[in-house]
């Protein structure tokens, strides 16, 4: 197995807000099955200082054999399967994990 790291960004004006529910619903099942070990949202800078965080699209650590069999994994979320995701643009390396901190 190898482990690859993707960012895929959001579509220019595209609102996650309405999927994420069932996009984060979905995140606990990929850990269990040794597919995802690492994810979350990745943010545009505020315009002000202190301003609010937008979402310019997510990071994943996904565990596959395959770069197809990575892109399965994306193309299966609820953010692709509607359109949030840019898929076009997709950023997906092999990646060589060096050292992993527990989040606290």
């Amino acid at each position: 197995m190898v482990e690859w790291c993707a960012v895929v960004y959001d579509k220019p004006g595209s609102d996650r807000s309405q999927f994420r529910p069932e996009h984060l619903a979905n995140i606990p099942k990929l850990v269990q099955q040794g597919k995802l070990v690492c994810a979350g949202a990745i943010y545009n800078e505020p315009t002000t200082p202190g301003g609010d965080r937008t979402f310019a699209g997510s990071h994943l650590q996904i565990v596959a054999d395959t770069k197809e069999e990575a892109l399965e994994v994306i193309h299966g979320d609820v953010f692709a399967k509607e359109g949030i995701w840019d898929l076009s643009n997709i950023i997906l390396y092999q990646f060589g994990c060096a050292v992993r901190e527990p989040k606290k």
